[in-house]
């Protein structure tokens, strides 16, 4: 009886220990539970009007890795020799030289950087072990080196590019009124594509006065289509030789004629200005700093790949990503003594590889702390931006990949003192955020820059008075965003084609329907039309409709459209397009080619054919 008595009082006494510490925790569990961190929301909002609500999701589509780890690739040869300037002279330096080596080198000065010919030649010799100065010469010169050991064996071939720093004694033509304009481009880059690979500089814009222009929108197919509203201010379709001849065509030379330096480099020789076949349309007037020179001649004489496709270029030990980063450095001071106007673009390697962009963000970062250190963020309006997103291979395939193309990057880094000197001007700017915005709101943007008196209050309200005032019919192609975007803006409105507009609900429909197969039969014969005064290009058929959407314009509209994704063949070309449903059937937007043509396409050189043509 004792041992049950003592059994009932040890449950009962671990019963009421359980209800203490039950009941006594339940508080601290509860504040645990409340103070957990909350799940970061699936989606992100771009566009948020009354006209347009685009989102998209954070996490990345499912994508096929490149067959060779692209992060981990490096240029394969040595960096026997860099450049320097001092004392108003130009020298090459030679340094840990392993073995005896005879050089020559090729000359360009300023003035003959657009020539084949060389201004001067010349050699030296570097024995084992040395390190050692070779006076060049003075100014801007472009030097080629070629190295030979005993063998007659090429050590060493490389481009060199020599920017003498300013003048000390030189007056600073900066004005206390004067904002300098960078255009920071990296090719194919979606903004989501940036968010999910750039946390370094991500964490960088945060210390740093910024706005994330989440609503930027594409216009054309790539990035000549793209960027010439920017740089010229209306569509690549609509170009005039005249006007292209015309002093004030390009943004270089509407700053210059405000007083502007310019400078203009790309990771390429054949970039953005170079025409369909092959020769570089420059302005009228010269740029004051341009790397296409320099480019070219790496191109033509030491340049070699690093990748399986051939799309990472290098030169000696540089990379041509790294080519473009030291040129921007070489002009900080120059940018530190005047006002600029700067363009810079990549493109290798973002291009062709989703996983490639990883590997920019930490040069990136450093770019841009280098800039701040340099005091050049201080007088800058910064556009770290993009042209479109990824425009083939797996991850464009997918139906998120699809938005994202559409969808570029595009960041606005300024200084402080412009929000506290113009404040409805940078209010209305950083409102623009989750506005519908193109590269012609860009092109007007920046024409403003150049006199900021513009962006006075005073004149800020009545531009603003004025804007609500038009019609739709009269919306202008290009609103500065120092403007409040209209919040009825349509992609018609602004000019954007029904293929990279995403502010319409799409509907999937069966791609057996026979309204989508006779659509589909006609965007394929609009190919063919295309192709057909070339012999060479083979005629193409509909050999599959891989996807179709009918995108709605709303209950009180009669407008009819289909997105359409079809493979063809000869070739297994994937191509995508809107077409309307009227009376007739009619193309609302350009073809875009979503698939790798690879060598297809080796008998025609016009870039725009060699989407379409599967050669004979």
């Amino acid at each position: 009886m004792a041992k049950m008595l003592l059994r009932m009082k040890a449950m009962m006494l671990l019963t009421g220990l359980f209800f203490l510490i039950y009941f006594g925790l339940q508080p601290l569990t509860e504040l645990v539970e409340d103070e957990s961190p909350v799940a970061a929301p699936e989606e992100f909002v771009f566009v948020n009007t009354s006209e347009c609500h685009i989102t998209g999701l954070q996490r990345s589509a499912a994508f096929t890795c490149a067959i060779e780890p692209i992060n981990k690739l490096r240029c394969r040869r040595k960096q026997l020799i860099t450049a320097i300037t001092k004392g108003g002279s130009n020298f090459l330096v030679a340094t840990k030289i392993q073995e005896d080596l005879h050089c020559k080198y090729w000359l360009k000065s300023a003035g003959d950087f657009y020539s084949k010919k060389y201004s001067k030649d010349g050699h030296f010799d570097l024995k084992i072990g040395a390190s050692e100065e070779i006076k060049i010469g003075t100014g801007q010169q472009i030097v080629r080196i070629e190295c030979s050991n005993k063998l007659n064996e090429t050590q060493y071939h490389d481009v060199h590019y020599f920017l003498p720093p300013p003048d000390p004694d030189s007056k600073s033509r900066r004005g206390p009124e004067k904002l300098s304009v960078m255009v920071l481009g990296i090719d194919s880059m979606a903004y989501m594509h940036f968010f999910r690979n750039f946390p370094y500089v991500k964490g960088f814009l945060e210390n740093l006065p910024h706005t994330k222009f989440l609503g930027y929108s594409r216009v054309g197919l790539d990035a000549y289509a793209n960027l010439m509203p920017l740089l010229r201010g209306f569509s690549a379709g609509e170009e005039d030789p005249d006007f292209l001849l015309n002093k004030e065509a390009w943004l270089w030379q509407s700053f210059k004629t405000g007083g502007y330096g310019t400078a203009y480099g790309e990771d390429n020789a054949l970039g953005i200005l170079s025409h369909k076949n092959g020769e570089w349309r420059k302005p009228r007037q010269p740029i004051d700093f341009d790397l296409t020179p320099v480019m070219t001649e790496m191109d033509n004489h030491t340049r070699y790949s690093i990748d399986l496709k051939e799309m990472i270029h290098c030169s000696a030990g540089r990379k041509y990503q790294e080519i473009l980063g030291d040129f921007i450095l070489k002009l900080v001071p120059h940018m530190q003594k005047r006002p600029f106007f700067s363009f810079f673009w990549q493109s290798q390697g973002v291009q062709e590889y989703y996983e490639y962009a990883r590997s920019l963000d930490l040069p990136y970062m450093m770019l841009l702390k280098k800039l701040l250190d340099a005091n050049i963020l201080n007088n800058t309006l910064v556009l770290l931006m993009s042209d479109h997103g990824l425009r083939a291979g797996t991850y464009r395939m997918s139906f998120q990949g699809m938005r994202e193309e559409s969808q570029p990057l595009m960041v606005a880094i300024y200084p402080e003192w412009l929000k506290k000197k113009y404040p409805l001007a940078m209010d209305n700017f950083e409102k623009n955020a989750q506005s519908l915005i193109t590269p012609y709101d860009l092109h007007d943007t920046l024409m403003e820059v150049m006199n900021l008196d513009l962006l006075q209050d005073a004149r800020i309200a009545t531009r603003m008075s004025s804007l609500l005032s038009y019609s739709a019919k009269k919306m202008p192609w290009g609103i500065s965003l120092f403007l409040p975007i209209p919040d009825r803006r349509t992609c018609d409105l602004a000019h954007i084609p029904s293929l990279f507009c995403f502010c319409r609900d799409l509907t999937e429909v069966p791609t057996d329907d026979g309204l989508v197969l006779r659509c589909s039969r006609f965007m394929v014969e609009s190919i063919n039309k295309l192709i057909k005064p070339f012999e060479q290009c083979r005629q193409l058929k509909l050999h599959m409709v891989l996807l179709a959407h009918f995108l709605d314009f709303g209950e009180e509209s009669f407008v009819y459209e289909l997105r359409l994704r079809v493979r063809t063949t000869p070739g297994n070309g994937i191509f995508e397009a809107t077409v309307r449903l009227s009376d007739v059937l009619l193309l609302t937007s350009p073809i875009s080619r979503v698939n790798h043509y690879l060598a297809q396409s080796h008998c025609v050189s016009d870039p725009d054919l060699k989407l379409f043509c599967s050669c004979v």
